[in-house]
């Protein structure tokens, strides 16, 4: 059975297997690999070609949120 099948997509997908393999590593690399799996998102705003400002986002509704106001 392929991802397309059951109707998600691949980035849904790949996040599935991401999980999988990271709750079946052995202790102690399945704490170091979950206490990383965090996420961040850089924002960076250009104005005429040069970069402005750079804001570095520690979490995805946040950085929705800045991306919308600008």
């Amino acid at each position: 059975m392929s991802w397309r099948n059951v109707g998600i997509s691949f980035l849904k997908y790949s996040q599935l297997c991401a999980e999988h393999v990271r709750s079946a590593l052995k202790e102690p690399m399945k704490t170091k690999k979950i206490t990383a799996e965090g996420m961040h998102a850089r924002i960076t705003k250009f104005e005429g070609g040069k970069r402005v400002s750079t804001v570095i986002v520690e979490d995805a509704a946040t950085a929705a949120a800045t991306a919308a106001k600008e």
